[in-house]
């Protein structure tokens, strides 16, 4: 593996062991510098509860970190319903703000495709951002770069912005602002560089 992929690969391990759980004292002190935060240990604590407010419980500061939440639409099939309540022309063509759709199915599938599987000690979805981060990181630790494109481009990409603009406006914890504010960062030049890669050629 060249060095340019390992270097993209570690980035993305880090970035999705930081959403897959409250990270502990000992990765808070490995990352202190990369995040311009001091005393971050020390307040491990507080990041866990802030992790679960924003990721893990449901209510008023819960930011979803699933791809189907912000791409898929729910829609309702009301052609053969009979009743006055439920009438086709009022039903809505599509609602957003669900997850497990279409998009959880499609990634778990690429996962298997591409010879990997889900973690069995990780409970949660398969277009969660910290599989799909890691799933790339996985894709560049192999050497297969336009694997990892093609799934930053039509997967990790369609998202992870929106996903990461809302991060970055709560104010519930400083820290995953800065989560934020730097794999936001890191995928715009992830996909910039992407994109004059596919010109170039």
């Amino acid at each position: 593996m060249s060095t340019e992929f390992e270097g993209k690969s570690g980035v993305y391990f880090l970035f999705s062991r930081l959403f897959r759980e409250a990270p502990d004292p000992s990765l808070l002190n490995k990352i202190e510098s990369f995040f311009e935060a001091t005393d971050l240990a020390d307040k491990v604590e507080e990041i866990v509860v802030e992790y679960t407010s924003l990721f893990v419980a449901p209510g008023e500061y819960s930011i979803p970190p699933y791809e189907s939440f912000y791409c898929d639409a729910l829609t309702i099939d009301a052609s053969t319903a009979d009743s006055p309540y439920f009438q086709p022309l009022c039903m809505p063509t599509g609602m957003k703000g669900f997850i497990y759709g279409s998009s959880a199915r499609a990634v778990g599938k690429i996962y298997q495709e591409g010879g990997f599987e889900l973690d069995p000690n990780f409970h949660d979805l398969p277009d969660h951002i910290a599989c799909e981060l890691e799933f790339v990181g996985r894709l560049y630790e192999k050497g297969k770069r336009e694997a990892a494109r093609n799934f930053l481009k039509n997967h990790l990409g369609r998202w992870a912005f929106n996903f990461l603009n809302n991060l970055e406006k709560q104010d519930r914890s400083v820290f995953y602002q800065r989560v934020a504010k730097s794999l936001g960062n890191f995928l715009k030049f992830e996909c910039a560089s992407e994109s004059k890669f596919v010109k170039a050629f």
